[in-house]
């Protein structure tokens, strides 16, 4: 849809519509009474677009060409969605959008209390998605993926899918939820994050390929740093939700400690996995490829101390504590992105 507005010896506004057929449409003028002075509402469709104009004539003994008036166009667009004017295909595209915001693949964040305070544009704080329609995927998803397991891996993979299943469900549920808690929620997050990941996607690939389990040094790394990753994780993941926490009185790491002192500790013992991560690179030259993991995890931890700095001198608003918080996230896809090369 397009709206202009001229600013002239007139003023118009137009609109394109898909349904007004240029030969059913006539113009119209309707007169209008503005302080003493005649005024014309005029409705014009042709070609599929209705003009919307406002007149304005005062009394005037000397003809003026309307061409002395300069025009100065304000416009206004907005573009309808690719499903067009159909509502059935409409609310398939709204709903499958909301779909793909709610799921965000990798993980659902901030489902938190005050979600319509922190983060707005999730599809169920800004009404996309229902509480319902939420419910209905979440389950069935949870349920498609325990068949899928279960009926292409044997006992000990299906075990280890389950356990994560639950503990995804204490964690964000009612009236568990866990991630109230501090130390319980690193222990779910590490549990998940750290044990269930890496070792459970090692497993169950070789069982995939047919090879027996063979436990490796590089799973053991990497296993130990996601580890520590989620406890960093855990501890950060209420930064951007400071305002609405304290609103609704939420008790987190960051509103009793401060956004400043839970950064600085998150990004202490980030620095802490990164320093490890080159002398493991230095000490075990026969597992890892040193020229690539010691100049990789120096530039991530060089990085991290930029956003650092950045994060202070913004003044810890709430647009820099986002940013640094997406930025740890970018950090933990990195070491994954990494991690087949070194």
């Amino acid at each position: 849809m397009e709206f202009s507005l001229s600013l002239s010896s007139s003023i118009g506004i137009s609109a394109v519509n898909p349904h007004c057929k240029a030969s059913s449409c006539q113009a119209k003028t309707i007169p209008a009474k503005l302080n003493g002075k005649i005024s014309y509402l005029s409705l014009r469709c042709a070609g599929n677009v209705v003009s919307v104009g406002l007149y304005s004539h005062t009394s005037c003994s000397k003809h003026v060409p309307t061409r002395q008036f300069k025009r100065n166009p304000i416009w206004a667009c907005g573009q309808v969605g690719a499903a067009g004017s159909d509502p059935m295909l409409n609310k398939i595209s709204t709903f499958k959008d909301a779909c793909w915001r709610f799921l965000r693949p990798h993980t659902i964040r901030g489902t938190a209390l005050g979600s319509v305070v922190n983060k707005p544009y999730l599809p169920i704080a800004a009404g996309d998605l229902s509480v319902q329609s939420a419910w209905f995927l979440v389950i069935g998803f949870a349920m498609t993926g325990l068949l899928i397991v279960g009926s292409n891996f044997g006992p000990f993979i299906t075990s280890l899918y389950s356990l994560g299943l639950f503990l995804g469900t204490i964690y964000s549920v009612p009236p568990f939820r866990m991630k109230r808690f501090p130390v319980a929620a690193f222990l779910i997050i590490a549990m998940v994050r750290g044990f269930l990941l890496n070792f459970g996607v090692y497993y169950a690939t070789r069982a995939a390929l047919g090879l027996p389990f063979q436990w490796s040094a590089p799973v053991a790394f990497i296993t130990t740093f996601v580890t520590l990753f989620a406890l960093v994780i855990a501890i950060t993941k209420d930064l951007p939700d400071v305002e609405g926490d304290r609103k609704f009185q939420i008790s987190t790491l960051a509103t009793k400690l401060g956004v400043r002192n839970i950064a600085f500790l998150g990004s202490g013992l980030l620095l802490v996995n990164y320093v490890a991560a080159v002398l493991a690179a230095i000490y075990m030259p026969q597992v890892f490829r040193r020229s690539l993991m010691i100049p990789a995890h120096i530039f991530l931890a060089l990085c991290l101390i930029f956003q650092a700095w950045v994060l202070e001198q913004a003044n810890y608003t709430k647009e820099a504590i986002s940013g640094f918080y997406r930025f740890i996230w970018n950090l933990f896809y990195a070491e994954y992105a990494i991690f087949p090369f070194i």
